[in-house]
């Protein structure tokens, strides 16, 4: 007895290839949305690890700044005016006339701190020797600032990175090993963030329950610290056509502010400044 043999009918055969077909699109899709996902991600973790990364640098300079006052120095001042030179016992002591500066007195680094509502200069300890032989101290100046960065990308094959960044705000590192009187100017300076649409400062000292938004010298004591910085950075990125902004805020204790006590009674610390921001005498 034969057997009947029943294949697939052309109806079922269209119905399998219409499901089979419709499955695929799906996960065509479902994959093409999963890639998208993810570079919209990957993205928004490059800008926030880039913008995580800038802070934790300033932060780490601020935290380290560095308050040079030489002790020794006034110990050997304090100690000329209780004994001064060629005084004979019993006899009036006669005003000793200061003497010039010579290159072997020893001379104290002026390390200063100006800070602005978009800009921050000072020394700090924040540095590492690259080489044995560098010559170099243990201390930088270091300074924070904003500046027009579309003329940082030349064209070298990247047409589209001097067309993103066209009138665009970088945040720039400036570095210089030597420590001068000007603690604002000279060094090297290095891009570390950009499209940048934020950066703000402000300025707390012990003893005052407002910030301040600047930190001047002709503000301030000569040589005094304030006790904490606040800092707020913030970038804009574009992400599906649509421009996102992304924004991290915190306040940076000084570690040693290493600042001097004014004496009971007077109104001013020990090497106070003039109004021209130099010390008097």
């Amino acid at each position: 007895m034969l057997k009947s043999k029943r294949g697939f009918t052309l109806i079922e055969v269209i119905l399998s290839m219409t499901i089979l077909s419709s499955m695929m699109i799906l996960v065509a899709i479902s994959i093409s949305r999963a890639s998208k996902a993810k570079i919209k991600i990957q993205a928004e973790i490059e800008s926030v690890s880039a913008l995580r990364d800038a802070m934790r640098m300033i932060r780490s300079d601020i935290n380290q700044a560095y308050n040079h006052y030489d002790y020794e120095i006034e110990i050997i001042e304090q100690s000329k005016k209780k004994n001064p030179p060629n005084s004979v016992p019993g006899q009036p002591i006669q005003p000793v006339a200061p003497v010039a500066a010579t290159p072997t007195q020893r001379k104290s680094p002026a390390t200063r701190f100006v800070g602005g509502e978009n800009s921050i200069d000072f020394v700090t300890m924040n540095n590492g020797r690259m080489t044995a032989n560098d010559v170099q101290a243990d201390f930088i100046e270091v300074g924070y600032f904003l500046k027009n960065c579309k003329s940082q990308f030349g064209d070298g094959g990247r047409g589209d990175a001097v067309k993103k960044s066209q009138g665009s705000q970088c945040l720039f590192r400036r570095t210089q090993k030597i420590i001068d009187l000007d603690v604002t100017k000279g060094g090297v300076e290095t891009m570390i963030l950009d499209d940048v649409t934020e950066f703000s400062l402000k300025y707390l000292v012990e003893g005052k329950l407002d910030w301040v938004k600047e930190w001047k010298a002709e503000k301030a004591r000569y040589n005094i610290f304030p006790d904490a910085v606040e800092v707020t950075l913030g970038i804009e990125k574009e992400s599906e056509g649509k421009q996102k902004k992304y924004s991290i805020q915190y306040v940076v204790p000084i570690h040693f502010p290493n600042n001097i006590k004014p004496k009971p009674g007077s109104a001013q610390a020990p090497g106070s400044t003039s109004v021209d921001g130099l010390p008097t005498k």
